[in-house]
């Protein structure tokens, strides 16, 4: 879960740390943190070895993987861009994210390793929030433009966009 906290270190600013938590024990820890980092938009991998989250450091955002048993942190993504949002595909093999690294908030699915990031969302808007279905045969996620917030789902390859609502508070 994540947590805004006061920062001794910052009194002026706040951080934005993950935690882990283990129901069985209630122990909790911060999974990486930095002097100028937030780590946010944290899920787990399908085998609950690993984290996919986002981390900002300096201002700019990109995805990283925490493996649990060894308490470290590995970069996937190395872009100017604003790169957040990492969902794990069921299989564990992938990962869809949203980025404006094209110059507009989109969705690229990248290998769970960090390569071979490729673009699937071309529509009007930005896209956001992206999470795999359980099968693996589409992605959910939130489109805003025009003023509404509209949920919709796609193929993991970016074609057969439907969006499902219609509405300004979705």
């Amino acid at each position: 879960y994540g947590a805004y906290i006061p920062d001794p270190k910052y009194p002026k600013a706040t951080l934005l740390r993950t935690y882990l938590y283990d129901i069985e024990t209630g122990r909790q820890e911060v999974l990486a943190e930095g002097p100028n980092s937030m780590d946010y938009s944290a899920r787990f991998s399908p085998d609950g070895k690993s984290i996919a989250l986002s981390r900002a450091v300096g201002g700019n955002s990109d995805i990283y993987i925490w493996d649990i048993a060894n308490r470290r942190s590995t970069r996937l993504t190395s872009d100017a861009a604003i790169d957040t949002s990492p969902s794990f595909a069921p299989d564990g093999q992938r990962i869809v994210f949203n980025s404006d690294r094209g110059g507009d908030q989109q969705l690229y699915v990248m290998g769970a390793d960090g390569g071979g990031a490729r673009r699937i969302s071309f529509g009007n808007g930005r896209y956001a929030t992206p999470v795999w279905s359980p099968r693996g045969d589409l992605i959910a996620f939130t489109r805003m433009g025009g003023g509404e917030f509209r949920v919709g789902v796609m193929t993991p390859s970016g074609g057969g966009e439907r969006l499902l609502t219609n509405s300004w508070q979705d």
